[in-house]
């Protein structure tokens, strides 16, 4: 996902590539008393496919349909729960495997009684319908309606506002959507498209399957008066769902997404969806976020001159890391957000060459988040408040370890590292510990410190540094942070250096 502030960080840049680790307010913090275990994942079961069929009546910001879930019990199962909250939703009926079934909707939970041994398979469906409301603030998110489209935004927890789920990233499924929409509009989803159906009562219905499994909060849908434009990435099908005003500029802002995906493919690894594309909706919340195969794409962004196209950069890499590699839940929020910010900054520097990657490091990254810190102070990376967790702590500031990380590793080892770790977790999930772990395994290097430093506490660091040249390729730094400093961090020849 994409902030609607441009909120970008990476400092300890030098031309010559030279990273500086250190930091201010040091907080001796214990990680082991912090990190998210694989145990919040441990739930006796794994629900492996949602089939949601909906009928959306825009003009009422009005649904009914049903939600059917193919679950596995991993452990004996006396009842299954999901979320569902909001409006003015009502479960009218519930079956397991076909058979109607009690159930209770109480406080935004459904319970459904069940008698199911360890490795049983079995199916769920939830009958419901109202008028959806959306989530508490910051977010206000959920089905979304405007006058002229309805589009999802779910994250970090909003599913749960629109359809029934176990809406927790590290249950991810794949999903079936069934969208009847008025039939002036087309409905944009996840995965391929199978089918329009027309239904002959002034409704189609929409049919799309994902072929990979997708976490809750990326799994989304749009419709609107959508016309639709294509391109191509070597097999990988790109589609565009712009309105017809917003053909010509789309075609312009999104004509480097083939390049972007060849280029990501390279250093990340193969693309790893069947299709990628965009849905445009005008929103506030988020500048754009990352559905899974379908980003949601702010109006707004759409100027016909690749102004914004950091956004574009940002989404598409959430393919990768937040999609096919997701947290295991939002306290490790910065597993995904990293990627996604820095390769921001990879773009630039393959597209427009190393100097306007330096410029815009300097001027869309490291200004903003220094002047953000200033007015907010400093805040830890890892497990954010709810209502800060896509703040620039989360973007820049962890783009920034990200990038110091590979300096501290090198090239050679930085590359392979972040390949691994989609090799390693595919299609899963991943918590801090691991990624640091699969990073110590490929550097050799002891991060514990670096870790403790940069994401388990708060602070930036302010430096003093020097170089001194002897008049051939050698050089000698002499460098040292000050602590605590003011809250600026600046490249300067301090008054010793000319001893």
């Amino acid at each position: 996902m994409c902030s609607t502030r441009k909120i970008l960080l990476l400092f300890l840049i030098l031309s010559f590539s030279i990273g500086l680790y250190a930091w201010r307010g040091f907080y001796s913090l214990e990680p082991s008393t912090l990190q998210t275990t694989r145990a919040d994942s441990l739930t006796g079961f794994d629900i492996l496919k949602y089939t949601v069929d909906l009928r959306i009546d825009d003009v009422n910001q009005y649904i009914e349909g049903s939600v059917e879930a193919l679950v596995l019990a991993e452990d004996e199962l006396s009842q299954m729960q999901y979320r569902l909250e909001g409006g003015n939703l009502a479960v009218t009926s519930v079956l397991v495997n076909g058979a109607v079934s009690a159930f209770t909707h109480e406080a935004g939970i459904i319970s459904i009684p069940l008698q199911m041994s360890s490795g049983a398979e079995f199916s769920t469906k939830v009958y419901y319908q109202g008028n959806p409301g959306n989530s508490p603030s910051p977010y206000n998110i959920g089905l979304k309606f405007t006058p002229f489209s309805f589009y999802t935004l779910s994250n970090p927890d909003a599913g749960r506002f629109y359809m029934p789920t176990y809406d927790h990233p590290w249950d991810k499924a794949l999903i079936e959507w069934r969208l009847t929409v008025r039939e002036d509009w087309l409905a944009a989803a996840n995965g391929i498209r199978q089918s329009i159906t027309d239904n002959g009562d002034g409704t189609r219905t929409h049919h799309w399957i994902s072929q990979f499994p997708v976490a809750t909060y990326v799994m989304g849908f749009a419709a609107a008066p959508y016309i639709e434009f294509h391109q191509q990435a070597g097999e990988i099908p790109i589609q565009n769902f712009v309105l017809p005003s917003q053909l010509a500029n789309a075609q312009v802002d999104f004509a480097n997404v083939p390049r972007m995906i060849a280029y990501f493919s390279e250093i990340f690894g193969p693309y790893p969806f069947e299709k990628y594309g965009h849905m445009v909706v005008n929103m506030s919340t988020y500048a754009a976020m990352e559905h899974q195969t379908m980003t949601t794409f702010g109006a707004q962004y759409l100027d016909g001159q690749q102004g914004y196209e950091s956004i574009v950069a940002h989404e598409l890499a959430h393919q990768w890391y937040g999609n096919y590699l997701t947290p295991i839940t939002m306290r490790e929020v910065w597993l995904k957000e990293c990627f996604a910010t820095y390769s921001e900054a990879l773009w630039v520097h393959h597209n427009e060459g190393w100097e306007a990657a330096k410029a815009y490091l300097k001027e869309s990254i490291q200004d903003y988040y220094i002047t953000w810190e200033d007015r907010n102070g400093p805040r830890t990376i890892f497990n954010p408040e709810y209502n800060m967790m896509f703040a620039p702590p989360t973007y820049e500031k962890s783009a920034s370890v990200l990038h110091m990380l590979r300096l501290k590793m090198g090239d050679a080892a930085f590359f392979p590292f972040i390949r691994a770790l989609l090799t390693t977790y595919p299609n899963g999930n991943i918590n801090t510990a691991e990624f640091i772990a699969l990073a110590q395994a490929h550097s050799g290097l002891d991060l514990t410190q670096f870790f403790n430093q940069w994401i388990y506490s708060p602070g930036v660091p302010n430096a003093e540094v020097c170089v001194f040249h002897n008049g051939s390729t050698q050089a000698k730094v002499y460098a040292r942070s000050i602590s605590p400093p003011p809250p600026t961090l600046n490249w300067i020849y301090p008054s010793h250096c000319l001893d």
